[in-house]
């Protein structure tokens, strides 16, 4: 950072606490992805048996619903992890250019304020839009959520008890509809927050 002086030998040593901390938690934020799935599992398995069991077909329509909105909830976790995880690294980019590690950062790690700007826009050449997603680990849930949504929505269809009405096949397809573009967007949402962190950033 300009005209700042090197860090005391006392704030070194907490920074590189701090920086070890950091690295500790990016590891638990792809691990956090995997306690909402023993929530998920057993809702899809709802689902499946709601599909089969004729007599229950009163609870058919709220079960379903209830299982896309935890699909949402599931796909929203996943772009929060995916957020706080570049938040992390973005302070730990921050830390490493302080301690002076700046040489042993990867190249493909951003090394600036400005570049941490560019790399939260979607193909922000020609088309300035943040875009937040999660690192690779995380984005294949938040993919696999997105997914899960259209399949249970066209399975409700395709598997649903005699009985339901008109209206109630809409109101699944409708919730259904809603949920995936909501999990489609909210990138965006994480996209302005990040910026909206890099804009109170001075140069570094």
């Amino acid at each position: 950072m300009p005209n700042q002086a090197p860090p005391s030998q006392n704030d070194r040593t907490a920074l590189e606490n701090m920086h070890q901390l950091m690295l500790e938690a990016l590891r638990h934020r792809e691990q956090e992805i995997f306690q909402y799935l023993a929530i998920l599992g057993p809702a899809l398995g709802g689902f499946i048996w709601l599909c089969y069991k004729k007599e229950a077909a009163s609870a058919f329509v709220p079960g379903t619903i209830g299982v896309l909105l935890a699909l949402l909830l599931g796909a929203i976790y996943s772009l929060a992890l995916g957020y706080n995880f570049r938040y992390i690294v973005f302070e730990l980019a921050k830390l490493e250019i302080i301690l002076g590690m700046k040489d042993a950062m990867l190249l493909a790690w951003p090394r600036s304020v400005e570049a941490f700007r560019k790399s939260a826009f979607l193909h922000h050449r020609w088309m300035p839009i943040p875009w937040v997603t999660p690192p690779e680990i995380i984005k294949i849930f938040w993919i696999s959520f997105l997914v899960f949504i259209l399949g249970v929505t066209a399975a409700a269809q395709r598997f649903k008890p005699i009985g339901i009405s008109e209206e109630h096949t809409k109101l699944i397809i409708y919730v259904g509809g809603v949920s995936f573009l909501a999990g489609i967007l909210t990138p965006i949402l994480f996209g302005w927050k990040f910026l909206d962190k890099c804009k109170k950033e001075r140069g570094w």
